[in-house]
């Protein structure tokens, strides 16, 4: 739990928020990096309130700006060099004062580390840029869904400086190639495997659950108006910062819950839901881990044709949709409603197709490994 060690075992982690309690992905892949002997440090300028209730969080120290007289101090060796006021400027466009001196700090951190690795390439993303400017630090960055469909102005930026750019999809590879002209390796989330009980396929009435923030791009009003509509009995356990004015009859918001409720709650249902949508300011999933959790489970899932989630969901474990259209997302509830052994079909060959993707315990650490093998 310290960032003491060999320095080519050393690596910082920057991170927007720190922890949150939707970023499971990132701290699987810190906890089997640290379970290989690096040590690791997080570096971050806040935390979100759901961060409370993330309870899977890898064994880490963690390291945030501190007041504005230690900050100040900090920055003064290096106020002398013409490349820290054009980095200033680079991160002042858009952005408070302070904000860009705790970003600065931050760089300042990253000078102390032979190897730094960021997801998103967003704010975080830009820190690692600065500190490669200041002090000639390598970063990789693992670049997922908003940084890429609604970037910061830096984002050509922070990839353009990047030693190893990576990304959970071919969707996302093929729009870093085009756009900026960067190829990326593609790196499929670590899944791990079911080990609690199965889900109940045959009961009725038809227990549906979604496992997402409420956001446009979610599309969990369409999956909403969709459920109270169908012409079928159906439940929607909705795990979710939702409204709790949803509640009726056939809709239960249950709020944000920690990973371990929600893995019970899964096993509670018979079908995953989450109609992905590009939202009206460009941002979408890439592939959603929540997805990917529930083919762990064995539930057949209900999805969309939206970025890279084709890559992973079709016909044989599940129901795959267009985004945006209520009557094909009412249809495939009422179709799966109505067969119940086509369900249980579907989702037994869930675990088997994370496999063929490569979805699999150490995947993302196996590739982050090799990224910085081959490229430091």
């Amino acid at each position: 739990m310290t960032d003491s060690g060999p320095d080519d075992r050393r690596v910082l982690y920057l991170l927007r928020y720190y922890p949150t309690l939707t970023e499971t992905f990132v701290y699987r892949e810190m906890a089997l990096l640290a379970d290989r002997g690096w040590c690791l440090t997080v570096g971050t300028l806040g935390a979100r309130r759901d961060g409370a209730l993330q309870a899977d969080l890898p064994p880490v120290r963690v390291v945030r700006p501190p007041g504005w007289v230690r900050i100040l101090c900090d920055l003064a060796p290096v106020l002398r060099r013409r490349a820290f006021w054009s980095v200033l400027w680079w991160l002042w466009q858009g952005r408070r004062l302070g904000r860009a001196l705790e970003a600065l700090w931050m760089a300042r951190l990253v000078g102390g580390f032979p190897r730094v690795h960021v997801h998103f390439a967003g704010e975080a993303g830009e820190w690692a840029r600065a500190g490669r400017v200041l002090f000639g630090t390598r970063y990789s960055v693992m670049v997922h869904a908003v940084d890429l469909f609604k970037p910061r102005p830096g984002l050509g930026d922070v990839l353009a400086l990047a030693d190893a750019v990576l990304t959970p999809t071919r969707h996302n590879a093929a729009l870093l190639l085009r756009d900026h002209g960067v190829e990326a390796r593609i790196v499929p989330y670590a899944i791990p495997r079911w080990t609690g009980r199965r889900p109940e396929p045959d009961r009725q009435p038809l227990v549906v659950i979604a496992v997402a923030r409420w956001r446009p791009k979610k599309g969990l009003d369409r999956l909403v108006d969709a459920v109270e509509t169908l012409d079928r009995p159906v439940r929607l356990l909705l795990v979710s910062d939702a409204p709790a004015g949803l509640a009726s009859a056939r809709v239960f918001p249950l709020g944000l819950q920690p990973p371990g409720e929600v893995r019970r709650l899964l096993a509670e249902a018979g079908l995953f839901a989450l109609p992905c949508r590009q939202a009206e300011d460009g941002d979408m999933d890439a592939l959603p881990v929540a997805l990917l959790e529930a083919l762990s489970a064995g539930l057949p899932v209900l999805a969309t044709r939206v970025s890279g989630i084709p890559e992973v969901v079709d016909a044989s474990v599940g129901w795959l949709v267009p985004p945006d259209d209520p009557d094909a997302l009412r249809d495939a509830l009422r179709e799966a409603a109505d067969r119940p052994e086509e369900r249980r079909a579907r989702g037994a060959r869930g675990p088997a197709r994370l496999v063929e993707r490569g979805c699999v315990p150490g995947a993302q650490a196996d590739v982050l490994e090799k990224a910085w093998e081959e490229g430091w």
